[in-house]
C-alpha cells in the first residue's frame, strides 16, 4: 500500500512532506505498511483556496501595474517622488501578499503535520490492540497444544505398555457392560477415532499458530513503520512550527513596511494635491486672462455665448436623459422578451427532454448519447447565432449613436457661426467722401466683422507623431480625473516648434506647470477668439510678448521643462480661453 506522504508530495511540495519523505526513506526496507492512508480532502481544499487567493492577488497587481504604465505615460502630473513612493507601496503590498500566502503554506504544513500525527497515533493504538489480541491468542493456542500433545502422548504410552490398545480398551467394555468381539471391534475404532481427532487437533492448532504468528510479525512491523513515521513527523512539526513562526515575524515586519510606504505615499500625494491646486489656479487665472482677452480685444459677447451654450448643454442633456430613458425602457422590454423566451424555451427543452427520456430508455446507449450531443450542438449553436445577433444589433446602435453626435456637432458649430454672423454689427459709414478710408492707428469701436474660418486652420507645431491625446484620465495613483488639455507631440529635445497660425504673441514666460511656454493669439475665427499654447521649451522662447509671427515661425525648441517627464512640446487649442481638443482645428 502507498505511503500517504508520498501522496500528500505530488499534490504539493512542502517543508513537512520532503522531511516526511526523507525520513520514512530509511524504513521503508524494513516495513511494508498494510495501513490505509488517510482521506486529503480538507487539506487539498485549503490548497487550492490558498492558490487561487495567489492567482487573484498577482492579476490584480500586473493589472494595476500594466494600468499605471499606460496612465503615467500621459500625465504630466506625476512627480518622480510620488511615482517613487506608489512603487515602494506597490512592491511592499506585493511582498506582504506573498508573506501571507508563505504563512498560509507554513500553517497548512503544520496543520498537516498535527493531523498527520493523530493519525499515526490513532493506527498505533490500533495495532497495539491487535498486537495484545494476537499476543493472547497465541498463548491459548499454546494452552490448547499443550493439551493435545499431553492426550496424544498418553494414548500412545497406554499403548506401548499394553500391546495394541490397552487399559482404553478394557475401560470402554467396562462401560459397555459387553465384552464380544464385535463389540470389542467397535470399541476399538471409536478409540482409534478419539486418537486421530486429538492429532488433527494438535495440527490445526499449529497451524493457527503459525498464521497468526505471521499476523504478529505484520502487525509489529507496522508498528515499527509507525513508530517512524512518528519520529518523522515529529521532526516536520517543528519544522512546519518554526517555518510559520518565520514567516509570521516577516509578515509582520513587511506590514510595518507597508504602513510607513503607505505613510509616505500619502504625504506625497498632499505635496502632488498642492501643486496640482496651484496649477489649476494658473490655468482657470489663463483662461480668464484669455476670456478678457477676447472680450476687451475682439468684442466677443462672452456672456451671451455663455447662456447660449448653458441652454445648448441643458437641451442636449435633457434629449440624452431622454434617449436614455427610452433605451433603458427598450432594453427593459428587451430583457423581459428574452426572459420570457428563454424560459419557454426551457419549459420546451425540459419537455422535450422528458419525451426523449422515456423513448431513450428503449434504446441503446450509444443512440441516446448521439441524440444529448445533437441536442447540445444544437442549444450551442442557437446560443451563438443569438449572441451574434445581439453584437450586431449593439454595432449598429453603436453606429447610429455615432451618426446623431457627429450630426448634433455640426449643427452646434452652425449655430455658433450663425450666432456669430448675427452679433457682429455692420461697419459703419465713413464720414470722408473718399472711396478709400485712410488707416487709423487706434482700433476701430467696434470690430470688423470676420467671414468664418475654413475648417482646417492650424498646422502641426513640430514634425512628431501625437504621443498623448485630449481629455479627462484617471490619474494612476491619486486615483482622481484630470484634464489632459492638450495633445503631446513625441519629439526629441531641440526639436524646432513653429507656430500653427499667424498671430501675435499674447505671452511668453516660465512656470512649474509649464516650463517655458508661448502664448500666440490668432485672432477670431470660426466666431471664437483661438490662442495656441506651446509648453516645456528646452530654454526661454525665441519670441517676446507683442510679436507679431507668421505660421511655421520657430518660436521655441522641444524640451523638458515645468511637470514633465521626457522630451515632448504639450501643444494647447483654447476658444475664448477654454481648452478644446487642437485636432478640431488641425
Amino acid at each position: 500500500m502507498s505511503n500517504p506522504s508520498t501522496h500528500r508530495r505530488g499534490l504539493r511540495r512542502t517543508t513537512y512532506s520532503r522531511a516526511l519523505v526523507l525520513a520514512l526513506a530509511g524504513v521503508v526496507g524494513i516495513a511494508t505498511p498494510a495501513l490505509a492512508s488517510g482521506t486529503l480532502e480538507e487539506i487539498r481544499e485549503r490548497m487550492e483556496q490558498v492558490e487561487r487567493e495567489h492567482k487573484r492577488t498577482t492579476g490584480e497587481r500586473e493589472t494595476s501595474e500594466q494600468r499605471a504604465t499606460a496612465l503615467g505615460e500621459d500625465l504630466e502630473h506625476t512627480s518622480a517622488e510620488l511615482v517613487a513612493a506608489d512603487q515602494v507601496l506597490r512592491e511592499t503590498t506585493a511582498k506582504v501578499e506573498a508573506a501571507r500566502i508563505t504563512l498560509q503554506e507554513a500553517e497548512l504544513d503544520l496543520a498537516d503535520a498535527e493531523a498527520e500525527a493523530d493519525r499515526i497515533q490513532t493506527q498505533l493504538g490500533v495495532a497495539r490492540v491487535s498486537e495484545a489480541s494476537i499476543e493472547e491468542s497465541l498463548a491459548a493456542n499454546a494452552d490448547e497444544q499443550a493439551v493435545s500433545r499431553s492426550t496424544v502422548g498418553a494414548i500412545a504410552r497406554e499403548s506401548y505398555k499394553q500391546g495394541g490398545l490397552g487399559s482404553l480398551a478394557a475401560t470402554l467394555e467396562l462401560l459397555s457392560g459387553e465384552a464380544d468381539a464385535a463389540d470389542q471391534m467397535a470399541m476399538s475404532r471409536t478409540v482409534l477415532r478419539v486418537q486421530d481427532q486429538q492429532i488433527r487437533s494438535l495440527a490445526t492448532q499449529e497451524a493457527v499458530q503459525v498464521a497468526e504468528q505471521d499476523r504478529l510479525t505484520g502487525v509489529r512491523q507496522d508498528i515499527a513503520y509507525l513508530l517512524a513515521r512518528a519520529e518523522a513527523v515529529v521532526v516536520a512539526k517543528d519544522q512546519a512550527r518554526a517555518a510559520a513562526e518565520t514567516a509570521k515575524l516577516d509578515l509582520e515586519s513587511l506590514e510595518a513596511e507597508q504602513a510607513q510606504a503607505r505613510e509616505e505615499l500619502e504625504a506625497q500625494k498632499e505635496i502632488v494635491l498642492a501643486s496640482l491646486e496651484a496649477e489649476q489656479q494658473v490655468s482657470e487665472d489663463l483662461e480668464a486672462e484669455l476670456a478678457q482677452l477676447a472680450e476687451n480685444k475682439h468684442g466677443l459677447k462672452l456672456k451671451e455665448k455663455a447662456e447660449l451654450e448653458r441652454l445648448a448643454e441643458e437641451e442636449a442633456k435633457r434629449l440624452a436623459e431622454e434617449e436614455a430613458r427610452r433605451k433603458a425602457a427598450e432594453e427593459a422590454a428587451r430583457q423581459a422578451a428574452a426572459e420570457e423566451a428563454a424560459r419557454q424555451r426551457a419549459a420546451e427543452r425540459e419537455a422535450a427532454r422528458q419525451l426523449a427520456a422515456a423513448e431513450e430508455a428503449q434504446r441503446r446507449a450509444d443512440d441516446a448519447a448521439q441524440a444529448e450531443a445533437e441536442r447540445r450542438a444544437a442549444a450551442a449553436q442557437a446560443e451563438a447565432e443569438e449572441a451574434r445577433r445581439a453584437q450586431d444589433e449593439a454595432r449598429r446602435e453603436e453606429e447610429r449613436r455615432l451618426a446623431e453626435e457627429e450630426a448634433r456637432r455640426e449643427e452646434e458649430r452652425q449655430a455658433e457661426e450663425d450666432i456669430y454672423r448675427a452679433s457682429v454689427p455692420s461697419p459703419s459709414p465713413s464720414p470722408s467722401p473718399s472711396p478709400s478710408p485712410s488707416p487709423s492707428p487706434s482700433p476701430s469701436p467696434s470690430p470688423s466683422p470676420v467671414p468664418p474660418s475654413p475648417p482646417s486652420y492650424l498646422t502641426y507645431p513640430v514634425n512628431a507623431p501625437i504621443t498623448s491625446e485630449f481629455g479627462n484620465r484617471l490619474h494612476p495613483v491619486l486615483g482622481i480625473w484630470l484634464l489632459h488639455a492638450g495633445i503631446d507631440f513625441g519629439a526629441n529635445c531641440g526639436t524646432p516648434v513653429v507656430s500653427a497660425a499667424g498671430g501675435v504673441v499674447f505671452s511668453t514666460g516660465y512656470n512649474d506647470r509649464s516650463g517655458h511656454y508661448v502664448i500666440v493669439d490668432h485672432g477670431v475665427h470660426r466666431g471664437v477668439n483661438l490662442t495656441t499654447t506651446y509648453m516645456h521649451f528646452q530654454s526661454a522662447p525665441v519670441v517676446a510678448s507683442g510679436q507679431a509671427v507668421d505660421q511655421g515661425q520657430v518660436v521655441g525648441h522641444v524640451g523638458t521643462t515645468g511637470s514633465s517627464t521626457g522630451c515632448h512640446l504639450h501643444f494647447e487649442t483654447r476658444e475664448n480661453g477654454s481648452p478644446v481638443n487642437p485636432r478640431g482645428w488641425f
